[in-house]
């Protein structure tokens, strides 16, 4: 603690550095003066300071932390911006007595150009209840941070004009205060759980976490952001963690007018945290006067008390599940096991673990029959806990359609999902895969369109969108589609491989090849990527290089799952329609998720006619005749 700061104390050099002085309070005693001198003030104990600057706990109790040095810094960021002190009493006993017991006047008042987001700052550091500061310099400078991104000056006179209507909000990433990087999926897992309970209120579009994570650690100002995700309103804050006790500070922003209009700060038990979303996310509606329907208000409102040890090892595991790759995967069901056995009353563990299970057969790591049937016990048990988990329904949809073939059932999960939580862009996303692959292509782009407004950044969503539009035969849009989503990243091989398939149906052929040479790069030789470079290489009539690739695949595998499915639409490439249909039988007995495509696959032309794959279109759940 510096224990004296004032504008005395603080000086400006010539070249503009700052620079704080005078650390010598504990050796300095005097009587107490009238002003603005250095005094002590004896009250339960002798407290030191300079009384304009001295904070409430100071004079009454003779407390003094950290927070007590935030105070004075308020005081000092009154001068600044004012031009006077809070308050102004010339007797020091009118003095001790407005700073312990009157609110100060707003510096939005006396200078109505200020910025109301910087006036809130100010003010709160000069509350009373010192737990109602700011916490920490390192949170003080997060909040003075997002001032200076923020740009010009907002609404003056205190936030005297009506709210806006915000019917659409991005939460940005919590800013980890603890300086401890190992507490990242902390701040990432509080993020979620804000936007999850944001979510629930179906009068507003939420952003996802896909979309927003991108935005962290980024300087970036807060209307460009707006602008980037298509949004009225950003949500902002810090998260501190220490033992079992969580600080949140919150901020809305009107980020087309840069108007800050709402903050306020939480402290709970990690065991309340979940709680915690329900109370924040009903505090946002109610500023931005949007409509929650009962049901909304009981979901938010639901006790949802959690064991603190349970919860870190789900945040975890969701934190390492994101990465997508082999070893963040295995990471990841390690946590999401671990949250269970912590407590296996914890609906979101057994929703992780569908996604986990899931994410295992949509990409093709194991034999699908391995993955699905466990994916969907998770769900069952996670529904039994939670009946109104849009996460564990979404989850169960997709097992449906994509390994029970059951399309009916997976229709009527998705749109239970969606009733649930319409900002659930996973929910979106997967029902228009399911629409798609039965030539529902109007709805199914209706759905993708969904889940892109939800999560405008994502690339596989945006990467599958371009995919939906190469089955309903728009190419060129398709080919437009796609390369948007390599501008996002030009390193996202799932987009090399929509490029390629979309380039060979228009027979070219070059590019096509181009662009799954490049999905073997950057994929790290991913099967997808070989079968579909020897898929190309059959129709452009390189047969010898195809045949070749062929049996370095059946090699492969003998040591890795390499999909039927992919094996077959060479074979038929080759006119080896026999073999195809072998390989077909295959991965019908395996329930190989690539199935639900042949329905509009245009690989599988040449054989469509054919009794065997009119039995196969009927086992799959799709309707018999072209699409």
């Amino acid at each position: 603690m510096h224990g004296d700061l004032k504008s005395d104390n603080v000086l400006v050099t010539p070249k503009g550095r700052v620079k704080v002085l005078d650390f010598g309070l504990a050796s300095l005693r005097g009587p107490l003066l009238q002003g603005a001198e250095t005094a002590v003030y004896t009250g339960e104990s002798v407290v030191t300071g300079t009384l304009p600057y001295m904070a409430p706990e100071q004079l009454l109790r003779g407390e003094n932390d950290a927070r007590t040095d935030l105070y004075s810094l308020g005081v000092v960021l009154y001068e600044m911006t004012t031009g006077r002190l809070p308050f102004r009493e010339p007797l020091a006993a009118a003095l001790i007595e407005a700073i312990c017991h009157r609110a100060p006047t707003s510096p939005a008042t006396v200078r109505p150009d200020l910025s109301r987001h910087l006036d809130q700052v100010i003010l709160r550091l000069l509350h009373k209840d010192p737990a109602r500061r700011f916490q920490s310099a390192r949170e003080l400078r997060a909040e003075l941070r997002r001032v200076r991104a923020g740009g010009s000056a907002s609404t003056a006179g205190g936030g005297s004009a009506p709210a806006p209507r915000v019917e659409s909000l991005a939460v940005l990433p919590l800013e980890n205060l603890s300086g401890d990087p190992e507490q990242d999926y902390f701040a990432d897992g509080m993020t979620e759980a804000l936007i999850a309970g944001l979510a629930k209120i179906r009068a507003l579009r939420v952003i996802s976490r896909t979309s927003v994570m991108r935005y962290k650690g980024q300087r970036i100002s807060l209307p460009e952001i707006a602008r980037a995700l298509d949004v009225h309103g950003i949500v902002e804050g810090t998260v501190l963690r220490a033992g079992n006790r969580v600080r949140i500070t919150a901020s809305l922003v009107d980020a087309e007018n840069d108007r800050h209009l709402w903050n306020d700060t939480y402290e709970r038990d990690v065991g309340d945290i979940l709680a915690l979303q329900g109370e924040v996310a009903q505090a946002i509606a109610k500023e931005i006067q949007v409509t929650i329907t009962p049901q909304e208000v009981a979901r938010l409102a639901r006790p949802s008390a959690v064991n603190p040890e349970a919860y870190q090892a789900y945040l975890k595991g969701r934190y390492h599940w994101e990465k997508r790759s082999e070893e963040g995967l295995k990471k990841a069901l390690h946590h999401f096991q671990e949250a269970i056995d912590l407590d296996p009353a914890y609906a979101p563990a057994y929703s992780g673990l569908a996604d986990y299970y899931i994410t295992l057969g949509n990409f093709n790591l194991v034999d699908s029959n391995q993955a699905y049937p466990k994916g969907k016990a998770a769900a069952l048990r996670g529904l039994e806990i939670d009946p109104d988990s849009a996460e564990a329904y979404t989850s169960l949809a997709s097992v449906k359609t994509s390994y029970e073939w059951d399309r009916a059932g997976a229709e009527k999960d998705f749109r239970r999902a969606i009733t649930l939580n319409p900002n659930y862009a996973n929910a979106h996303h997967w029902f228009a895969d399911h629409l798609v692959s039965l030539a529902r292509f109007a709805e199914g782009m209706e759905e993708i369109a969904k889940a892109q407004s939800l999560d405008p950044l994502s690339l596989v969503m945006n990467a599958d969108a371009g995919g939906y539009l190469f089955y309903a035969g728009r190419n060129d849009e398709a080919i437009d589609q796609v390369r948007r989503t390599l501008d996002l990243d030009p390193e996202f091989a799932p987009a090399y491989r929509q490029l390629g398939g979309i380039f060979e149906q228009m027979e070219r052929y070059a590019e096509a090849i181009e662009a799954f040479e490049r999905a073997k790069v950057v994929s790290g030789s991913a099967t997808y990527s070989l079968t579909a470079l020897a898929h190309t290489y059959a129709r452009s009539g390189r047969v010898d290089e195809a045949k070749e690739m062929l049996k370095n695949l059946d090699d492969l595998g003998k040591r890795k799952y390499v999909s039927p499915y992919s094996l077959a639409a060479i074979h038929v490439a080759l006119r080896d329609y026999d073999r195809a249909f072998q390989e077909l039988d295959r991965a019908v007995k395996g329930h190989d998720r690539a199935l639900i495509w042949l329905k509009v696959a245009p690989r599988f032309t040449a054989v469509r006619e054919d009794p065997r794959f009119q039995a196969i279109l009927r086992t799959v759940g799709a309707e018999s005749g072209k699409p």
